[in-house]
């Protein structure tokens, strides 16, 4: 009985050494993961942990040496291109490498290979985009420039060289918890990155939208709710700035034949503020020091891992300091020994969509100027963890990708087949323009440099030590005629198709100019004056903000530029709350009274910031829910608009019984009674401080709640200086003042380590809740000054 019980026991733990060893579905392998020295518990990071050390590496061409300061700031020297590269893709890989897979993984549509089904939707999204077509196409202008080209690969074998050195124990506690482990880096995965930027930064267009309200409303109506351009807009370029006549020629709006039209109730695409950035320069005139300063912060999406990554890179010709992307070589925004660069969002519109008209009877051509073409089939196969493949063939037309067509619906199931045309879909190097600004000595170098950034097209912002200041609306853009590629056009007619490309160096700028200094915010880029027409989404309320502080400021310092970017004074509350409460005079409650004592500031524990927002709120969706019963309210007016119509009183035109609403006076006072219910709720619950009611917070990748960092104490929204909002926030704070002496600062909400278990995960979040900043250590491009300042050391030596 007892040898049957010992063989029992056996062959029971045999079974279940087996189970614990393999993945259950999306589980991971317990077994090992519980493994006391090999599992998760092996990604404890000690607390004094010693990063020092010396690694030999068979590719390396000669020593390179890393400095570690105390933030886990890298500062990589090196004697050639090939070694600092080679060493940063080594670093990224040390401590981002599972963000970096996952992050291409989405860029290409391939994150159901490893969370399964749930991840499907999504990856057909990226396929049908044409995501990995683009970034083919751009990797080849990359590899075509040697400079671009050695870049990267050095940058990949410096990943490989890492990831050759991983075992399970070392492995970064991700791939443990999802049960894979990572794939042999490729040039294109970087390329990848850099059209999910691309995406992320151009991927919001209202072409589908406006031309179901085009249709749906009296042309007057929708030209007054609808303006292209917001009146008294702030513009990136100065008013008054004198453009360079066109080398191109105005082109002449066609017949109505080029237009497509919809019937469709319902065309959701998400609008959102709080994607934005800002950034500004001032001239020695305007600052104490007589210095130029430099300011920036992108305005992007809040994880952890961080989307950015600070580096210091030194090699012959090349010392400059910033943020890089993990998963690219290079600095993005940052600063060198002779200038200092940042970058906003452009929204000029660069993707258009055309209206597909198939051959009847044959469903593999489509007509295009009278002609029967082909389409071009890319055929997508999706894996799926634990399931079969899909495989989903997408049809390309002379002007893109079909992205919605019968098999894959529109906004609000939409089935007609539209193309779109995207410039990310161009061979472009942006790699090229990020090699030469971070090597760039002055103005000139500067503007040869950002020839090459083609999209995302970006307000970049320049200052020297030399004094001077700039600001570029820089990107390829297209010579349309008016409203081409506003509204979806007709994919048969040669008319909407994309022609000359307008030459880069007559995209808007302006050097120096008498005011100053410069800012941007994602506004209208121009005034009326340039020559070339163009369309797009411009928010104005931080332009209008940052606009209205700089003009006053004539001694500035780097703290008053702290305090800019930090601010929460809402353009929108100062102007549209003395009418809201003119309008419920008879009111007066704990709510009223706290509203007429505040100062318009979106501030964390601010309670009349959440009673003026909800109230907000609720007046926007009693103004236009009704007019727009059938359309999502996305597709209402800006609020920028709204707020117009109501000083001009236009908004009368569209209140009263006739619109089927109350008269505006009736608007605002159901809407006050609505706010009042909500805060009674918001009471019992969360409590009406501003920052727990907006709730931003910082979400692991994974949304994985152990790994995040939830409901920080932080101000702000979409349309203030300081634009936290839930999940969208300053991504990047960054002053730099490029007087005799460097003076640089700088925070973001994360930490230098990918790895939870590290002290480094998120050890910069509280500072940057609380607005402070660190003063960045930029060394000379010599060992002693680093060697004596570092807390760490890396000596990296070829095999």
């Amino acid at each position: 009985m007892r040898v049957l019980r010992a063989i029992v026991f056996v062959i029971l733990t045999i079974i279940l050494v087996w189970v614990l060893d393999k993945t259950l579905g999306s589980l991971p392998a317990i077994g090992r993961l519980l493994d006391p020295v090999q599992g998760c518990l092996a990604n404890a990071e000690p607390v004094n942990y010693d990063f020092s050390q010396n690694i030999k590496c068979a590719s390396l061409q000669h020593p390179v040496t890393v400095w570690l300061d105390s933030r886990m700031v890298p500062h990589i020297h090196a004697t050639n291109d090939y070694d600092v590269y080679y060493i940063e893709g080594y670093i990224h890989a040390i401590f981002r490498l599972w963000q970096m897979d996952m992050e291409t993984r989405a860029a290409a549509g391939r994150v159901s290979e490893v969370i399964g089904s749930k991840g499907f939707n999504y990856d057909r999204l990226q396929r049908r985009k044409g995501m990995v077509y683009a970034a083919e196409n751009s990797l080849k202008a990359i590899e075509a420039d040697p400079r671009a080209k050695l870049m990267l690969d050095a940058y990949s074998a410096g990943i490989n060289s890492y990831i050759a050195t991983l075992r399970y124990r070392t492995l970064p506690l991700e791939y443990k918890l999802m049960g894979f482990t990572p794939e042999p880096w490729t040039n294109l995965k970087s390329a990848l990155l850099l059209k999910y930027m691309a995406d992320d930064l151009t991927g919001y267009t209202e072409d589908i939208p406006l031309t179901y309200l085009r249709d749906m409303l009296p042309a007057a109506t929708f030209k007054a709710l609808y303006p292209e351009k917001i009146q008294d807009s702030k513009p990136v370029i100065p008013m008054g700035t004198v453009f360079a006549p066109p080398s191109l020629t105005a082109l002449p709006q066609p017949n109505d034949s080029v237009w497509s039209h919809f019937k469709a109730s319902d065309f959701a695409q998400p609008r959102d503020e709080g994607k934005g950035s800002n950034n500004w320069v001032l001239s020695g005139s305007r600052t104490q020091s007589g210095a130029a300063i430099l300011c920036n912060d992108p305005h992007l999406g809040i994880n952890l891992p961080s989307l950015w990554f600070e580096v210091q890179l030194q090699a012959p010709g090349m010392n400059v300091y910033g943020v890089s992307l993990p998963g690219a070589p290079g600095v993005v925004i940052g600063f060198n020994d002779s200038i200092t660069w940042g970058f906003t969002n452009n929204y000029r519109d660069v993707k258009d969509f055309y209206e597909v008209h198939r051959v009847t009877g044959g469903k593999d051509k489509y007509w295009f100027a009278g002609k029967q073409l082909g389409f071009d089939n890319r055929v997508e196969r999706i894996k799926i963890k634990d399931k079969p493949d899909y495989v989903d063939t997408v049809r390309y037309t002379i002007q893109g990708p079909v992205l919605y067509d019968e098999n894959y619906h529109g906004p609000g199931g939409l089935q007609k087949p539209l193309a779109m045309c995207w410039m990310a879909h161009r061979a472009t190097s942006e790699l090229l323009s990020i090699y030469l600004l971070n090597r760039a000595t002055n103005y000139t170098e500067f503007v040869d440099a950002i020839m090459h950034f083609e999209c995302p097209a970006q307000n970049m912002a320049y200052a020297d030590r030399a004094g001077n200041i700039a600001l570029w609306g820089q990107g390829q853009f297209v010579n349309k005629w008016k409203e081409q590629g506003r509204y979806i056009m007709n994919g048969a007619d040669s008319a909407g198709l994309w022609k000359e490309l307008i030459p880069m160096r007559e995209n808007p700028h302006a050097l120096n100019p008498g005011q100053g200094y410069l800012a941007s915010a994602n506004q209208s880029v121009t005034d009326s004056t340039y020559p070339y027409y163009y369309n797009g989404t411009f928010y104005e309320f931080r332009a209008w903000r940052i606009n209205q502080v700089l003009d006053t400021m004539h001694k500035a310092t780097v703290q008053d530029m702290f305090a800019l970017q930090n601010d929460t004074y809402s353009i929108l509350a100062a102007n549209m709350l003395p009418v809201m409460l003119a309008n419920i005079s008879f009111v007066n409650d704990k709510y009223t009274q706290k509203l007429k004592n505040w100062n318009c500031r979106l501030e964390a524990e601010s309670k009349a910031a959440t009673i003026f927002q909800v109230w907000w709120n609720y007046l926007y969706a009693g103004l236009w829910e009704e007019h727009f019963k059938n359309v999502p309210d996305n597709l209402w007016p800006l609020p920028e608009r709204t707020m117009q119509l109501i000083q001009s009183r236009e908004i009368n035109s569209y209140c009263g019984k006739g619109n089927g609403i109350g008269t505006f006076e009736e608007v605002v006072q159901l809407s006050y009674q609505k706010t009042t219910d909500s805060l009674k709720k918001l009471e019992a619950t969360t409590g009406l401080e501003w920052y727990k009611v907006k709730n931003t917070s910082i979400k692991h990748l994974t949304k994985l709640p152990a790994f995040s960092v939830p409901g920080l104490k932080i101000g702000g929204w979409g349309n203030v200086v300081n634009a936290a909002k839930s999940d969208h926030a300053p991504s990047w704070r960054m002053v730099v003042q490029m007087g005799k002496e460097i003076e640089a600062y700088a925070v973001y909400p994360g930490g230098q380590s990918g790895n939870p278990g590290s002290q480094y995960y998120a050890d910069f979040v509280n500072n940057w809740v609380s607005g402070k900043y660190y003063r960045l250590q930029f060394f000379a491009n010599t060992a002693q000054q680093a060697a004596d300042k570092a807390k760490f050391t890396i000596n990296f030596n070829p095999q």
